[in-house]
């Protein structure tokens, strides 16, 4: 693995501009959920913790946390 290079510009409340070795691309957040222009798109699960993914990969990781909450908090 060698070295990376990327800067973040701000562009807004919950929107940035990437720009690295590979290009530029464009990143927005909605919730826990960002995506970027590359097709690339991440999910927090928690505090410090991710997952990150194309974005059909990261709406199931989303469903399935959603899911084991939802079974964890019913039998409390």
């Amino acid at each position: 693995m060698g070295f990376s290079y990327r800067k973040r510009i701000r562009t807004g409340k919950r929107s940035w501009l990437n720009i690295s070795k590979r290009g530029v691309s464009g990143s927005g957040r909605l919730g826990p959920f960002t995506i970027n222009s590359r097709g690339r798109s991440s999910i927090r699960l928690g505090k410090g913790l991710s997952y990150r993914g194309g974005c059909a990969t990261v709406l199931v990781v989303a469903v399935g946390a959603c899911a084991t909450a939802i079974t964890l908090l019913t039998k409390v």
